[in-house]
């Protein structure tokens, strides 16, 4: 994701005051028609960029982002159902 989309995300998480307070990191993980409804300047690649599937064209269905204690995003990276699915392993839900 480019650094100018990772700015507008940043400016629409801030805007819609969804940011952590309790000083820990988050990651989060939202469809992507909800992540492009925060900012429709934003242009959010289609395709999964994690590596396991690099230089193949599986369509992203997922934006996940690493947001600090500040609330801003440090990462932001699409990613397809099946990475989502393995990101998601062993992950304790609330």
């Amino acid at each position: 994701m480019t650094p100018a989309a990772i700015r507008e995300i940043r400016q629409a998480w801030r805007a819609a005051d969804k940011h952590p307070d309790d000083g820990k990191p988050r990651w989060i993980q939202l469809p992507i028609a909800e992540a492009q409804l925060m900012s429709s300047r934003v242009k959010i690649p289609r395709y999964c960029e994690t590596l396991r599937h690099k230089g193949m064209r599986r369509t992203a269905t997922t934006l996940h982002a690493v947001i600090n204690m500040s609330g801003e995003p440090d990462r932001a990276w699409v990613a397809c159902a099946e990475c989502t699915s393995l990101m998601m392993d062993g992950v304790d839900a609330p």
